[in-house]
């Protein structure tokens, strides 16, 4: 008996990058009178860490919206979702032992 299963079958692996050994993750070669895009990993500075081939276009988009991810919570901290935690950390507004007045 199969398990049932919804959506795709393999998930995303994170792919080890490194910095492109051609234009030393800058995305960009000196030539002689401009510079040019770098052909070796797609001008983004970002090669696979093992095989130090062009990561394909398709992954990515995926991988950089990821460590851009990673980077921003970082940074800022996890977002904390509102709820009981929130409430617990706000000023208790209604008086004593949390009383509400309904003027009657």
């Amino acid at each position: 008996m199969m398990k049932k299963q919804h959506g795709p079958a393999e998930a995303r692996r994170e792919i080890p990058v490194t910095d492109c050994p051609s234009c030393l993750g800058r995305g960009l070669i000196k030539g002689v009178f401009h510079q040019l895009e770098c052909i070796g990993c797609h001008a983004t500075g970002l090669v696979h860490a093992e095989t130090h081939e062009a990561i394909p276009l398709e992954d990515l988009v995926v991988l950089l919206g990821s460590m851009l991810r990673k980077a921003r919570n970082v940074v800022t901290g996890p977002a904390v979702p509102p709820g009981a935690e929130s409430q617990y950390n706000e000023n208790n507004r209604r008086g004593a032992g949390g009383t509400n007045y309904t003027g009657d």
